[in-house]
């Protein structure tokens, strides 16, 4: 595999999802998710927040599924008629009790390869719970989530 050095004239590109939910794009490395499933019926979780709106079995795994946009204290918008279940990888999930845990997606993600110059810090924003900085893309807004913090919420919590 050919090393890119600061002598070449190459920019790094970081392929990404542009995963909708309402009133924002998550921006997430492909790396980051495992899988887009269609909705489905979510088995009910008893006393949990409301953010840790139920599981799901994927590939024979019970994970946890949880609205990003509650988690992040956020009004809640009507479901779109495309939701899926972005399954993502846990940060900590190779070491950890957590492998994935699913984000309700308000409709089909869209793939993007941003370079580092076309991200941009939103400036004087102040952050939800669950956010990890606001950024200007290209192609409008998005909010990278801070995905340690998703996870050690839903560690706290007796979802399985």
């Amino acid at each position: 595999m050919q090393q890119l050095n600061k002598n070449d004239n190459t920019n790094d590109v970081l392929p990404c999802l542009l995963i909708p939910v309402h009133g924002s794009r998550l921006v997430l490395p492909n790396v980051t998710v495992a899988e887009l499933i269609p909705f489905q019926t979510l088995e009910d979780i008893s006393d949990v927040p409301s953010w840790l709106i139920g599981r799901t079995e994927w590939r024979g795994t019970m994970i946890p599924v949880i609205s990003y946009e509650s988690f992040s204290g956020q009004k809640l918008g009507t479901n779109s008629a495309d939701l899926r279940i972005a399954v993502v990888n846990a940060p900590n999930g190779e070491s950890g009790s957590l492998r994935f845990f699913g984000i309700l997606a308000q409709g089909i993600p869209s793939l993007v390869k941003l370079e580092a110059p076309a991200i941009k810090e939103k400036p004087n924003m102040d952050l939800k719970p669950g956010q990890k900085m606001e950024v200007t893309l290209e192609t409008g807004y998005g909010v990278i989530p801070d995905l340690d913090t998703i996870e050690s919420a839903v560690l706290e919590q007796t979802w399985q």
